[in-house]
């Protein structure tokens, strides 16, 4: 069981919805121990940064607390805050040298002395400026739509609580004074030199590499000595090699400071290299907490387990206590659910093992190779269903081979229901998305910001001076329940695919059903009106509502 008092930072039910009524972060709660590494891990839009925006003081929650050694801050302004931010972009002075760029910070720096009188007694004052804040909180507190009346009524109760004793304790006060040259000089060379650049300190920052460059922007991070160290995405502009190369050396700096680095990526690599906890999150929500280890290993639903790494991830049916379908195939397994039960299944590449022809559980043809100089990664059909494997070994393409999968490499979780997600999918020659092999309008400028297709079907990015062909790109399409339509008239065009209604539960005020199609893919949806088991019907999705997400990075579509 954890320690409380060993929590650093600790966010207690935080949301943050903007003015347009967006969701950014839903109901986030978390906690950070004392020098942990942790990462924040998730696709664009997730709500990653605008929940370090949060911890940092840059922006405010609209519910929640934010705790700082057990002591509220959700309205602290960021100077207030023992804690430094590294961004992206490292906002480098380009008329500074090395030295003046980490040495920024102190020389605007003030450290507080407090006040005693001639006789040795602490100066002590209503805090006025702590009373100030609180009424402006009490303002904003008002003013904010989105708490319900008994919230409001428990955040105005606490923070007059707070104002009242803001206005009837007496504090000791403070003088302040600048850092000393000497003392200044002092700072920076040690943070230069854990950052490996104390030999660069009169260098112009705008002839060093991006390594170097991002080594200063942390020097002049930790050199006001913070508890937490903030990184926002702080490698993304740096190449591959330069990378990996700053991943090690930042968990080697954060060994040496021993403080607490609360990191943001979008990069599982990153990730499962640096952290010791890694937060996974999806629009807003967090998805699953735990070691990286853990979460490679056991991933709570198909979003993290086709997130975190590569994986195989089909829809199976437990058959017994011990055994599920998927495949075409009836494998043991370890994990327990429900006789009849639709799962979700996962099997990593490396857990598949090549056999020989029919001495294997399946079999399957290669229709795929690619060498990854440890290994090979294998692209093998299994029927419709495709199966990646790695293996050191080199077989041809187009041969029939047998694979096994042991009963501890299969991880089964629970099906989510709340979103079709769909990671076979692919764009055709016409930019529409194919699932269960038929044709679905979709808005393939989703994929890169601000792009545009031009007359001859290319995605165009927003500069003009890059464009990509997406035929045959593979995609993870996602469509929420709510947004699949049911269609009675099986020779209406409206119906993009017909199924089967094989599973139909009421929950109170609607039916939640599973329409299956004759390629066994399962299209979740909720309807308030009552269908029998076995009626035939047609699926429609408009184009607005499907989601898309590029398996690999856009630049491999590059024309």
């Amino acid at each position: 069981m954890s320690d409380k008092n060993d929590y650093i930072i600790e966010l207690k039910n935080v949301s943050k919805i903007f003015e347009d009524d967006t969701i950014a972060v839903d109901n986030f709660n978390f906690y950070v121990r004392k020098g942990e590494f942790v990462t924040f891990l998730g696709p664009s839009g997730c709500g990653k940064s605008t929940t370090l925006r949060m911890i940092a003081g840059f922006d405010f929650p609209t519910k929640g607390e934010i705790l700082l050694n057990g002591k509220d801050i959700s309205n602290m302004p960021p100077n207030k805050r023992p804690i430094n931010m590294v961004f992206q972009r490292y906002a480098l002075f380009p008329h500074l040298d090395v030295f003046e760029n980490v040495a920024f910070g102190l020389r605007l720096k003030k450290i507080p002395i407090q006040k005693f009188d001639k006789n040795g007694n602490p100066i002590l004052k209503i805090n006025k400026k702590k009373a100030k804040v609180i009424k402006e909180e009490i303002k904003l507190t008002k003013k904010n739509r989105h708490l319900n009346k008994e919230e409001m009524a428990l955040r105005l109760e606490e923070l007059n609580s707070r104002l009242h004793e803001a206005l009837t304790t007496l504090e000791p006060t403070y003088k302040y004074k600048k850092l000393t040259n000497e003392e200044i000089s002092k700072k920076v060379a040690k943070a230069l030199k854990i950052v490996d650049l104390d030999s660069l300190e009169d260098r112009d920052v705008t002839t060093l590499s991006g390594g170097q460059q991002q080594r200063v922007a942390i020097a002049r991070a930790i050199v006001n000595e913070p508890t937490i160290l903030l990184l926002d995405e702080p490698l993304g502009a740096l190449d591959l090699k330069m990378r990996k190369d700053m991943q090690l050396e930042l968990k080697e700096m954060h060994e040496k400071l021993g403080i607490t680095f609360i990191y943001v990526t979008h990069d599982q690599e990153e990730a499962l290299t640096m952290s010791d906890t890694i937060v996974v999150m999806k629009d807003g929500v967090i998805q699953q907490i735990g070691k990286p280890k853990d979460i490679y290993d056991e991933p709570k639903n198909a979003f993290v387990a086709d997130f975190i790494g590569e994986s195989n991830i089909y829809n199976g049916t437990i058959i017994t206590s011990s055994k599920v379908r998927f495949l075409d195939h009836n494998f043991n397994c370890v994990d327990k659910f429900p006789v009849n039960e639709k799962v979700d299944v996962v099997v990593r590449p490396e857990d598949v093992i090549f056999k020989d022809k029919d001495e294997g559980m399946i079999n399957g043809t290669i229709i795929n190779k690619i060498f990854k100089g440890v290994n090979y990664q294998y692209t093998v059909m299994v029927g419709k269903n495709e199966v990646i494997v790695k293996s050191t070994q080199d077989y041809p393409l187009n041969v029939e081979i047998g694979m096994n999968i042991a009963k501890d490499s299969i991880h089964i979780m629970k099906k989510d229901f709340t979103t079709n997600i769909y990671t076979d999918a692919w764009i055709n020659k016409e930019n529409k998305v194919m699932i269960d092999d038929m044709p679905f309008e979709c808005d393939i400028t989703q994929l890169l910001e601000g792009s545009s297709i031009d007359n001859e079907g290319y995605l165009v990015s927003k500069d003009k001076k890059h464009r990509y062909d997406l035929n045959d790109a593979d995609v993870v399409a996602e469509v929420s329940i709510e947004k699949v339509e049911i269609i009675d008239d099986l020779e209406s065009k409206d119906a993009q695919a017909i199924g089967e209604i094989v599973d139909s539960v009421y929950k109170g005020d609607h039916y939640q059903l599973i329409v299956r199609t004759v390629n066994e893919e399962d299209f979740v949806l909720i309807t308030p009106y009552t269908y029998n088991l076995n009626d035939k019907v047609g699926i429609h999705i408009k184009k607005e509502d499907i989601k898309l997400r590029l398996k690999k990075e856009i630049s491999a579509y590059e024309n």
